[in-house]
């Protein structure tokens, strides 16, 4: 498995009209390798093996193997989750227990991983390497578990023994790990990453995943026209290797869209999730350029989609929430945005910027001024949100407005006042005449 970390190009600014970045997932799940193909190249696969192993096996444990891979893609067809994927990673795990096949072991771990259950997954993968120390499959995406659970340099290693068995997935990988260093500041290690992905090419030259990284390592630093156009014709080469690989077509939206081809650039998140309708980054992208299209709809079924599939980070999560709301509130589903809110608010305690949007959308959308007591009470909330984003940050983007906005309210509340008690005035003045005539009424009957 090539590790699906990911490149975080984009920022979330949480305003009155909110401005999402964007991501570029750099290696997500590759296409499936056979089980001929493992052992020729000792490359790894983010997918199950679905062929027949090709070595002398006994026609029992072949049939056993794929009955139940025939299984897995009837199942995949109409959604696999929940109970029916714990299942046939358990059928995955009997096959090998009956037959030492490590394919089938190996799948019941990819089975754990695609249902959630990361740490199982893992040991899963360890046992397997404890009786077969080669697989590079496993040992590959054991890995990529470690560099999920932040365990950098137990994956470095992993990677390190995938590439002592000659692993294209293991070249990629170890490159990965260095283009992250290469973003933290070290550019010396550029040269290691370009090698090791040469390497892993020359391994399997079909890597699509080494192409789509070698398009990304020079998305990363390009600094002018002509690199990003490089990029550009890396992304596009690999596309035409493998049409049907969407994470390429997230890379080239990222590339089109640093060009300033806004259109062309959400034509190729598109195709990504068209290819994967899972693909979290190419739907976040989605989101965000519809957002700024004011295509709130669009936007909102991105951002509800990934919150669906659940989010692989806190960070993608909170976001999420953030441009549903965003999306709700253009829609003027003024209470459906404040919920969005609040929930984005809990997810990221510490972060103050949303006071902002929660402050504007109470003072802009939910104020009625036709009834003044509820009126100040609403004013009164948006500015105590306004004072908490003017409090807590350090670098406001909307300082000014926020500033603005906390003034108004503030003249405004007595103005209410005023107006609260003049209409109290008016419903007295009005019971005490009704009172009246009604006192003058009963004596002239």
């Amino acid at each position: 498995m090539t590790i699906t970390k990911t490149l975080r190009v984009w920022r979330l600014a949480v305003f009155a009209v909110i401005s999402l970045g964007l991501t570029a997932c750099s290696s997500p799940t590759p296409k499936p390798k056979t089980a001929a193909d493992v052992q020729q190249s000792g490359g790894g696969a983010a997918a199950l093996v679905k062929a027949k192993p090709q070595r002398k096996l006994s026609g029992e444990a072949k049939s056993d193997f794929m009955a139940v891979v025939k299984k897995y893609e009837s199942a995949k067809k109409s959604g696999l989750k929940g109970g029916a994927c714990a299942d046939l990673a358990s059928e995955f795990g009997d096959v090998y227990a009956a037959h030492n096949l490590p394919e089938a072991k190996f799948n019941q771990g990819v089975l754990l991983e695609q249902c959630g259950n990361r740490k199982e997954a893992a040991q899963v993968y360890s046992s397997l390497l404890a009786k077969h120390p080669k697989f590079a499959p496993a040992i590959n995406n054991l890995g990529e578990l470690k560099v999920l659970s932040g365990e950098g340099g137990a994956a470095l290693d992993l990677f390190q023994e995938a590439v002592r068995l000659k692993s294209s997935e293991g070249y990629t990988n170890l490159a990965m790990l260095q283009r992250g260093r290469a973003l933290a500041g070290e550019r010396a290690v550029l040269v290691d990453a370009v090698n090791n992905i040469h390497r892993s090419l020359a391994v399997d030259s079909s890597n699509i995943d080494a192409y789509n990284l070698k398009a990304v390592l020079v998305y990363d630093h390009a600094q002018g026209s002509s690199k990003l156009e490089m990029a550009r014709l890396l992304a596009v080469q690999a596309a035409k290797q493998q049409p049907s690989y969407a994470p390429i077509y997230n890379v080239l939206g990222l590339v089109l869209l640093k060009q300033g081809k806004v259109t062309p650039a959400l034509q190729q998140f598109r195709k990504a999730v068209e290819r994967d309708p899972n693909f979290i980054d190419a739907l976040m992208n989605i989101g965000a350029i519809t957002l700024s299209f004011r295509d709130y709809k669009t936007a909102e079924n991105s951002f509800e989609r990934v919150l669906k599939l659940g989010a692989p980070s806190k960070e993608i999560e909170h976001a999420a929430t953030v441009g549903l709301g965003v999306a709700l509130r253009g829609q003027r589903k003024y209470q459906e945005a404040l919920a969005k809110y609040q929930a984005a608010e809990k997810l990221k305690p510490s972060d103050t910027s949303l006071a902002y949007n929660i402050g504007v959308l109470y003072q802009d959308y939910l104020f009625d001024a036709g009834t003044p007591e509820k009126g100040i009470s609403t004013l009164k909330t948006a500015l105590g949100h306004l004072q908490r984003y003017l409090a807590g940050n350090t670098r406001l983007v909307r300082k000014k407005d926020a500033e603005r906005r906390a003034k108004n309210i503030r003249e405004m509340i007595p103005m209410l006042v005023e107006q609260q008690k003049m209409m109290e005035d008016m419903r007295k003045m009005q019971e005490k005449q009704k009172a009246q005539d009604a006192a003058a009424n009963k004596k002239k009957s």
